[in-house]
């Protein structure tokens, strides 16, 4: 009967150190993603505005009837 106990016991303690680790690499996967976003929203800040289609006509205007 002990041999059944311990083989429960090495199981029990396998998967908590596997949940542990689990929940450790879904921390650092979460950390990357929410840093990978700030990065983008940070880029998206500095970068140029896409023109509109009111400043896509500017210059175009040509009298060629004169």
């Amino acid at each position: 009967m002990s041999e059944i106990s311990s083989n429960y016991g090495m199981e029990s303690l396998n998967i908590a150190m596997m949940k542990r680790s689990q929940d450790s690499q879904g921390k650092v996967a979460l950390q990357l993603l929410e840093g990978a976003a700030q990065s983008t929203q940070q880029a998206a800040k500095v970068a140029a505005p896409a023109p509109t289609a009111v400043d896509s006509g500017k210059g175009n205007i040509i009298d060629v009837t004169a």
